[in-house]
């Protein structure tokens, strides 16, 4: 069907010709050759053709032609191959999902062919199974936002509730007060009334005396007047009207002496309670959906050390009859309900749920693939992370990490680090990302950032590096777009700067420096815009304010226990307010969302088996090189 020499098909333009010893080729090629040579040599075989032999005067090969005719006539009815361009598309390679020719087939070894001509039933199966999961989506898409129409309603009801609330409680206030107003008004005029009617009668009392004795003494002294000029008295009636006038004198002051003296009314004073002021200043408050927030910390097998914030005051407890150990080196995560789950530690796969909120009950959990300390763990939309950290039975670092479900009480591998390390920072950021900042990989304190995709299921290294590594630190997610890094040490000592790293924006600076540095390990807390760092250096706990940029030494545990809490792991715990709240109703929605989900879930989460991932590589390195640092307080720049 094609030219041995120029491997194309036979064509009217391309006439295929026997030559005398028996082989075939296409005009042209024979042509070619003849001008070169000036006759024709089989190509194959050799054979020398006499000069006057030319290609026009040679047979044809119909045989050939018609085969080649056939051929082209089939790849007409078929799409050739863009590799191969001579070969039509006769296969569908499902694992690549593309079409391929007979001579594609080497290109996809091992994988799973289909006919042509059903490549188009399996994408559309393909496509209807996208349509589903993307149906799927909607519809929870358009249930999510019903409820979050619902939830939008519910907020505006609840607000109204609350402002009707406000002014009924204020109205019945006001009405009360009101009312005292009136009857503290009604009781003063009452004894206002009673003293000035007293006064008002003593006063018309007075009066009429004093009138008396001005007629009195205008006529005492016309007698005495009429004395002046009178020499002798004829008869005893003008002695008589003097001592009638004497005797009226008298009676009007011994009256003058019986009435009381004039007298200042005072009316009695009012007084207020200054309680009641404050009282009101004080009245009404908006229940917090978080209520009694602590800081716990674990150790030394059997030891809880308790820091109540609002209290700022400690509490040690000792578990008694404790069948589960809290193993030096763990790592702890908050829940959202206020649990506790703590992993490894020491050589252990352990991981348990403590629920402080009800007495430190503990149960046991499903244990993880590998024992791992100085590792980290973070919780994230429902799932809790075990990452990388130190396996005390082989002696090695590990770049494994494996997380939780809630749900299912499993543990499932995930995709490695992409170097083995332990004692790093970690945090989650933007809901969707785990960041792993700086540790020790056995020889050196690393400088890097490592950041993981839930989505993705893949680790990355960031181009972003601090300007000297670092191990023993601490990391805290603020309001889920930063990352708060602290403490921590190098090679020149424990450092205190307080740095914050932008997710978005990938960058790093120092906002503010602790009083000592510390080695914090992961143990940073958050709440109400308060950082809480204690331990890894002394006995000693500070809270930094983050709105007013302030650091406060803040009440010791020092008479509780001596230690400095390096080794111990730490979580945030809280008794929470089961109260009707708009958060937690979408809570609840999410948790139903996460209930109805979590077959499709799983039915789209990639499998990892154990022998797919990196060995680690083994080290020799003994627990006491890992914290070589020194206590010297030192301000580094880290970037």
């Amino acid at each position: 069907m094609e030219c041995p020499m120029c491997y194309e098909f036979y064509a009217p333009d391309r006439i295929a010709r026997n030559l005398l010893c028996g082989h075939t080729y296409c005009t042209i090629c024979l042509e070619t050759m003849y001008k070169v040579n000036k006759r024709i040599e089989c190509p194959l075989c050799r054979t020398k053709h006499e000069p006057n032999v030319k290609p026009n005067n040679l047979s044809k090969n119909f045989v050939a032609m018609d085969l080649a005719s056939k051929h082209l006539e089939e790849q007409k009815t078929f799409e050739l191959c863009q590799q191969h361009q001579k070969y039509p598309l006769q296969f569908y390679c499902e694992d690549d999902q593309q079409n391929m020719c007979t001579e594609c087939i080497t290109e996809h070894y091992g994988h799973k062919f289909f006919k042509y001509e059903h490549s188009v039933s399996l994408q559309m199966n393909r496509v209807g199974r996208i349509q589903q999961k993307l149906k799927t989506q909607y519809e929870n898409l358009e249930k999510q936002m019903k409820k979050f129409d619902n939830c939008k309603e519910q907020l505006d009801l609840d607000n109204i509730k609350l402002i009707e609330q406000i002014d009924d409680q204020f109205d019945r206030i006001i009405a009360k007060c009101e009312k005292r107003r009136k009857e503290l008004k009604d009781k003063l005029l009452q004894i206002f009334g009673s003293e000035s009617e007293q006064i008002e009668s003593e006063l018309i009392l007075n009066q009429s005396l004093l009138s008396n004795m001005t007629l009195l003494l205008q006529k005492v002294n016309e007698k005495y007047n009429e004395l002046k000029t009178t020499k002798g008295f004829k008869g005893n009636d003008f002695i008589k009207e003097i001592n009638d006038l004497d005797e009226q004198i008298d009676k009007d002051i011994v009256q003058l002496k019986q009435l009381k003296g004039s007298e200042l009314k005072i009316l009695p004073k009012l007084n207020f309670e200054q309680k009641l002021i404050n009282d009101i200043s004080k009245y009404g408050k908006f229940k917090k959906e978080v209520i009694n927030p602590q800081i716990c910390y674990f150790g030394e097998k059997h030891k809880i050390l308790i820091y109540n914030i609002e209290k700022n005051d400690w509490q040690y407890r000792q578990m008694s009859n404790n069948t589960f150990d809290y193993n030096y080196y763990a790592a702890a995560a908050s829940l959202p309900n206020g649990d506790i789950i703590i992993t490894g530690g020491g050589v252990s796969r352990n991981a348990m749920l403590i629920s402080p909120s009800k007495g430190f009950q503990q149960q046991a959990l499903k244990s993880m693939y590998y024992p791992r300390k100085e590792h980290a763990c973070v919780y994230l939309d429902g799932f809790v992370y075990a990452i990388g950290g130190y396996d005390g039975t082989t002696k090695q670092m590990l770049s494994c990490c494996e997380k939780y479900s809630l749900v299912t009480d499993e543990w499932k591998m995930i995709d490695p680090l992409q170097k083995q390390k332990c004692a790093f920072a970690a945090a989650t950021a933007l809901n969707k990302y785990i960041y792993v900042f700086g540790g020790f990989d056995g020889r050196d304190r690393q400088n890097t950032i490592e950041r993981y995709s839930v989505k993705d299921n893949q680790w990355k290294v960031l181009e972003l590096k601090f300007k000297q590594g670092f191990s023993n630190a601490a990391a805290l997610s603020q309001d889920d777009n930063q990352i708060l890094i602290l403490g921590g040490g190098s090679n020149q000592g424990f450092t205190n700067s307080l740095q914050v790293f932008d997710p978005i924006n990938q960058t790093i600076k120092i906002i503010s420096m602790m009083t000592e540095g510390r080695d914090l390990r992961n143990k940073l807390i958050i709440y109400n815009n308060d950082l809480y760092a204690c331990g890894g250096n002394s006995n000693s706990i500070e809270k930094f304010q983050i709105i007013q940029q302030v650091w406060t030494n803040l009440k010791s545990y020092n008479y509780l226990i001596q230690d400095n809490l390096d080794s111990w792991c730490s979580a945030f715990t809280f008794d929470v307010n089961t109260s009707y709240t708009v958060s937690n109703f979408m809570k609840n929605c999410k948790q139903i969302d996460l209930q109805q989900n979590q077959k499709y879930q799983y039915q789209e989460q990639i499998m990892f088996e154990n022998n797919s991932f990196n060995q680690d590589v083994l080290s020799d390195v003994s627990d006491g090189q890992f914290y070589n640092i020194s206590n010297q307080d030192q301000q580094n720049d880290w970037f």
